[in-house]
């Protein structure tokens, strides 16, 4: 099979007319439009919308429906669009009137998007984006956008963005093939919308109640062609030793979904385990009560995995940029007994020597450790002409000022550049620590909801479906 891989360069955006400042917003605010002078947004408790101008002034239409979620501004016909339970208003921006309305066959929509005689529905019961065609009154297609929490969608430079606020970052996607082509994570905890206006990144902050604006260098993530898809059935194996499990908890880590593998249709067999969340990662947990017995435990469950070829490079305008760790990685890193400071390029450099000498990942591991650099540990398989060829542990590595990059192999050649690395679609991460330790399986095991979660060992088998 031929393969092909597009350079993932760094662009520089430039200054939208709009200013950089921050806009205060009511309570329940959702999605955000901007109709070349005014910011638009929906309060959810008044069932109105919002428009504020270039000095914050804000103006309340109330429209008296429940469920509004969707936004846009439909700049051929000029008009507002807002998206309630099976149906598109049309509004006129000056009175704040309808003056069409459209019948769709979605009751639950998180987001729209206009673009040309389409809309673009993300549609919040399946995560899918359904393709509304205004010409034909026809919904004629999509995709599915494979995200945890999909909250709003909007469209600029040629593509689609949608924010997710299981992780709060903001992912882009080819309108045509549905992929992910790059992703943008924020610092907020409670992303509502997303607006890019020019080259202009804002999103609605619900929890400090603002408009912001989020500065970035994009990293493209160009996908390479030879997307391969796996369907796994695993069964677990493990052992709980309390005599009393009365009050305790299982949780089993789902395998990370992001922009290099895309996981769909985690099924457990045990309908008692359900879908939540420990530290940002995706679980299905089981609440233990009197009535369940110590001893060994089987758990199966299925999901299916889109994964893609992906080569990261790391641009001149991050060699010598001035950045600080986020608050996130902090779990994931030791500051070493010296306080070492490098620069992006001295990290480079220091990962690439740290690889070739290496005689092991927890080696590598542990060099990264001693500098100071956050490292995420997981376990993948790595499949060939996509039959199982082997299960090992590897790890993703934080370059400062740059984001997470995954560290598939240690050795590289003497001619390699030291700015690229890959992640193949071969390769599928099963499950990754919650902290700087390894994890041992993707079972964790709580006595009560006040306790530390305990990485329990299990036995881990794989059936390809």
């Amino acid at each position: 099979m031929k393969r092909f891989w597009i350079l993932l360069f760094i662009l520089t955006f430039p200054i939208l007319a709009q200013e950089s400042k921050e806009y205060k917003l009511s309570d329940k605010a959702y999605g955000l439009a901007w109709d070349g002078v005014n910011f638009w947004y929906i309060d959810t408790n008044r069932r109105a919308i919002i428009k504020i101008n270039e000095i914050g002034e804000q103006e309340i239409f109330n429209l008296g429906l429940a469920n509004l979620r969707g936004i846009s501004f439909d700049s051929r016909e000029g008009k507002i669009l807002v998206v309630a339970p099976k149906q598109i208003l049309k509004l006129d921006p000056n009175s704040g009137g309808i003056t069409d309305k459209i019948s769709i066959p979605l009751a639950n929509v998180a987001g729209i998007a206009s673009v040309g005689n389409y809309y673009y529905i993300l549609d919040l019961d399946s995560g899918k984006v359904q393709i509304y065609d205004q010409s034909t009154s026809l919904l004629i297609g999509g995709f599915f956008t494979d995200r945890t929490r999909p909250r709003d969608i909007c469209y600029g430079r040629d593509s689609l963005w949608i924010s997710d606020s299981a992780d709060n970052s903001i992912y882009r996607y080819d309108t045509k093939t549905g992929k992910i082509t790059g992703s943008i994570k924020t610092n907020l905890r409670s992303v509502r919308g997303v607006l890019l206006s020019g080259s202009k990144l804002w999103v609605v902050d619900r929890e400090n109640k603002e408009i912001k604006n989020i500065p970035f260098i994009e990293t493209e993530r160009f996908i390479a062609s030879g997307e391969e898809e796996f369907n796994l059935e695993v069964t677990l194996k493990f052992k709980l030793d309390s005599v009393s499990l009365s009050k305790a908890q299982i949780a089993i880590l789902h395998p990370p979904s992001n922009e290099q593998q895309r996981i769909r249709g985690v099924k457990f067999t045990d309908q008692s385990y359900a879908p939540t969340f420990i530290q940002r990662n995706r679980v299905h947990l089981k609440k233990l009560s009197i009535e369940d017995l110590p001893g060994e435990q089987v758990v199966k469950y299925k999901f299916s995995s889109k994964n893609q070829f992906i080569k990261y490079y790391v641009t001149d305008d991050y060699l010598d940029k001035e950045a600080t760790y986020p608050g996130d990685v902090i779990p994931f890193y030791e500051k070493p007994q010296e306080d070492i400071k490098l620069s992006t390029r001295d990290y480079l450099e220091l990962i690439y020597q740290a690889r070739q000498t290496s005689i092991s990942i927890n080696d590598f591991k542990e060099k990264m450790k001693q500098n100071g650099v956050p490292v995420q540990s997981f376990r993948m398989i790595r499949f060939e002409k996509g039959k199982p060829k082997s299960i090992q542990d590897s790890l993703s590595v934080f370059l400062l000022g740059y984001g997470w990059i995954p560290i598939g192999d240690l050795g590289l050649g003497s001619n390699t550049d030291k700015r690229y690395f890959e992640k193949k679609e071969t390769d599928l991460i099963l499950y990754q620590s919650l902290n700087l330790k390894n994890s041992i399986s993707p079972v964790y095991f709580r006595k009560d909801a006040n306790s530390e979660w305990e990485n329990l060992p299990a036995e881990i088998t794989y059936k390809i479906k």
